[in-house]
């Protein structure tokens, strides 16, 4: 039978145990791996799934049901929930592990319905990524259903499954009675089309009948030599977000924009920002890119006056631009959504002064908004240009992407905040 690492090499110490250990060897204490990397390839370790379990002779010390179900090779939620108690960890928690791009991450599960070269693209994607931190699903176009295939351990705490129980169904089973159909089928056409996609809607974490939260994610096609082989979504709660609307409903959309079909290789680490942008991935390092679209047109240069640095999506920054203009009475229209680049432009007055409020994508990719007085008073201008700063609020400042679990409005959240509750029976029947 085929042990796992720590047992094999329990099992090798006992054996060399009757030997006399030479001036330069070091003894590890019984029962603890030595470290070094197992020689058999990752893969073919977690093919053997009829792994026996080692008796507690093998490391001289009583195995708790933890282990043994690491040992036995039997992956369940059940065996989730005993790993996480034996670290400690209370029920539905993950112990804390530090960043890691390893190959380790990569495990995949043996009910994932994927052929050699696809659990190749699985390990090549994940060693570009963060696995502790990004909320990321991956799902396999070419099986029947696009059944998820690999997710990471953020991905379960936002959705309520752990990879046991979601590996092999669709990403669907997170909807719910106030997930949008028209939303649903706009990312199922897209998705036919093999179109990379951003969607903002409701999900229900652990499935219909669980806790509502706002998903904004990012739907990205990964190829190899154009061929499309897996769907990488990033997910991103924004729950909190979507509470600090006051005058206008969050609504849901799905956009499949020209300016997704950007290329883009795994030949660097991606960062937060980066996977929250859709775009087509491809493997092959030599195999061309996709075109490159045509870049935003030029803004007339004008003084303006705005902020910086920010991370928030632009559809929800261009939304709370809205929302505030409403909240300081004054007027306003979408003028322009530049199809282009991430860009939205919004007219408004307030009293005298007209201006025009440009929320835009920087060169590092982080986003702005930008006001520029098209009339009026200067000193109006720049009175109005405070109350909207006012009105914006926190989504002013710079969100680290950092924590990407499940995020529920803090007790005594600073004015103006909503709570999900609020949020979510303000939404339009479709």
């Amino acid at each position: 039978s085929v042990l796992c690492v720590c047992c094999r090499t329990a099992a090798l110490q006992m054996h060399a145990g009757g030997s006399q250990a030479g001036p330069s060897s070091r003894e590890e204490p019984a029962g603890r791996p030595s470290g070094k990397k197992a020689s058999v390839p990752m893969e073919e370790e977690f093919r053997g799934r009829s792994w026996a379990t080692p008796p507690d002779r093998v490391s001289g010390r009583k195995r708790d049901g933890a282990e043994l179900a690491r040992c036995s090779g039997f992956w369940s939620a059940e065996g989730e929930r005993a790993e996480a108690a034996a670290s400690g960890s209370a029920a539905g928690e993950r112990p804390s592990k530090s960043p890691r791009r390893d190959g380790e991450t990569a495990l995949v599960h043996p009910r994932a319905e994927l052929d050699d070269l696809q659990r190749g693209l699985v390990r090549q994607f994940v060693s570009t990524i963060d696995a502790n931190e990004e909320s990321i699903v991956i799902t396999n176009p070419r099986a029947q259903g696009n059944p998820i295939v690999w997710v990471t351990r953020p991905w379960q705490d936002m959705c309520g499954f752990t990879y046991g129980e979601a590996v092999g169904r669709n990403p669907r089973l997170t909807q719910g009675e106030r997930s949008d159909p028209a939303v649903v089928s706009a990312i199922s056409g897209a998705l036919k089309q093999e179109r990379p996609c951003k969607v903002a809607m409701v999900n229900y974490r652990g499935g219909e009948g669980g806790p509502a939260f706002w998903n904004m994610l990012s739907i990205s096609p990964l190829l190899h030599r154009g061929q499309l082989q897996l769907y990488i979504a990033n997910l991103q709660d924004y729950s909190y977000h979507m509470g600090q609307m006051v005058s206008l409903t969050p609504s849901q959309f799905c956009r499949a924009a020209l300016h997704y079909r950007r290329g883009r290789r795994l030949d660097a680490p991606l960062t937060s920002l980066s996977l929250a942008k859709p775009a087509i991935y491809e493997a092959d390092g030599e195999h061309p890119l996709q075109p490159a679209p045509e870049p935003p047109p030029a803004q007339p240069m004008m003084r303006r006056l705005g902020w910086n640095k920010l991370v928030l999506e632009p559809e929800h920054l261009a939304d709370r631009v809205g929302d505030a203009l409403s909240r300081i009475d004054a007027q306003y229209e979408l003028a322009e959504r530049l199809a282009s680049g991430e860009s939205v432009v919004v007219s408004a007055r307030s009293g005298d002064v007209a201006m025009r409020v440009l929320v835009s994508e920087e060169a590092d990719g982080h986003y702005s908004i930008s006001c520029a007085r098209l009339s009026g008073d200067t000193f109006s201008y720049h009175a109005a240009f405070r109350q909207l700063k006012a009105a914006l609020g926190e989504a002013l400042t710079q969100h680290p992407l950092q924590s990407r679990g499940f995020v529920t409005p803090p007790t005594g959240a600073a004015r103006g905040a909503l709570p999900l509750a609020r949020a979510l029976p303000a939404l339009t029947a479709p």
